[in-house]
């Protein structure tokens, strides 16, 4: 059988980007990947909204768009041909004139708590913890921008005291190492591919710290009508793109924005029965949480339901109280979910 290789629509590209450390590497590692493909490019650094404004949370200036803002206007432009995003940072509902043209093969899906030396030192924590060992620590401060990991740490371990941050991931890292607070959360990704495995550092295990939807993935969007969006899907993962997919499908029904401490964490399990498995789950510190699992034999791609995946780990959700506990959180309720999306 004689393969096809879709030739590049146009040799040179330009790439929109952040310019912290870790969008660089980003957009660096795409540039290589159309390096291979035979595209060359440069890179459009762009500051955003989330970049200029540190002083304030996400959900308190606009939401998770606020990281992907001017990286569009750039691209509708015709400044840039495409950009480079964490995938956990953008929006579930893409404008109209743009294009999720690619989502790459997913890094480590899980958050890491790295601790200051001295801290460290003394908890010697493990390389990998269990909910028991996060209560164990006593009283730290804990630094974090994210409401499910916030939620997370207060449910399990009410002593640990967390206190909101922004910035770079370097940034955070200088203010850690600066005494601000004893240990910081981040996407064990961001370490990874900035070389910092080396921080006294801890994997807090995805059965139980439920990661956020997307975490690890990376996604090239551009204009919805660009050709070289059909090229870039050569690019794609489709296991990646499948189990994220199905993550921000979730979110999406559940309302979709940076004021829902959710997590949700799909992923392939080889074994000797192929599964997809997720867990899912909406995080209160201190009222209802409510918390779905499913899996499903996934013996490949082509045969396999999403909709059907994401319709019944939606109804576990929904069985386990999720309008509630939207409701204890002060969040707004979907239409739909006080009864079953079952068809």
């Amino acid at each position: 059988m004689t393969v096809t290789v879709m030739s590049p629509p146009r040799s040179h590209v330009t790439i929109a980007t952040r310019g912290s450390m870790l969008a660089l590497w980003q957009a660096n590692y795409v540039a290589e990947l159309l390096k291979k493909g035979g595209i060359t490019s440069n890179q459009l650094i762009v500051k955003t909204t989330a970049d200029r404004v540190q002083d304030r949370f996400l959900h308190e200036i606009g939401g998770k768009g606020l990281f992907v803002k001017e990286l569009e206007e750039a691209l509708a432009e015709g400044k840039a041909d495409l950009a480079v995003h964490s995938l956990k940072d953008m929006p579930v509902k893409l404008p109209p004139n743009f294009k999720l043209a690619a989502i790459l093969p997913r890094h480590a899906a899980t958050d890491v708590i790295i601790f200051r030396k001295e801290i460290a030192a003394r908890l010697k924590p493990k390389a990998l913890l269990v909910a028991a060992d996060l209560w164990a620590f006593g009283s730290l401060t804990i630094g974090t921008g994210s409401l499910r990991r916030q939620n997370l740490i207060e449910r399990i371990a009410p002593a640990l005291s967390c206190v909101g941050i922004r910035g770079n991931v370097d940034t955070r890292l200088r203010r850690l190492e600066a005494g601000e607070w004893d240990a910081i959360v981040l996407a064990e990704a961001s370490l990874d591919r900035l070389g910092l495995r080396d921080q006294p550092s801890s994997r807090l295990g995805s059965d139980w710290f439920v990661p956020a939807p997307g975490q690890g993935a990376l996604a090239l969007e551009t204009r919805a009508d660009d050709p070289l969006a059909d090229w870039l899907k050569s690019l794609a993962c489709p296991d990646t793109t499948l189990a994220v997919n199905i993550e921000r499908e979730i979110l999406a029904r559940l309302g979709g924005d940076c004021t829902l401490p959710f997590g949700c964490y799909v992923r392939g399990d080889r074994g000797a029965i192929p599964q997809l498995k997720a867990h899912a789950a909406v995080f209160s510190s201190r009222s209802e949480m409510a918390e779905a699992k499913h899996s499903q034999p996934y013996p490949d791609l082509a045969s396999f339901d999403s909709k059907t995946f994401t319709d019944t780990l939606m109804n576990k959700l929904i069985e386990g109280g999720v309008a509630k506990a939207l409701t204890q959180l002060g969040l707004q309720v979907p239409t739909g979910l006080k009864t079953s999306s079952k068809t």
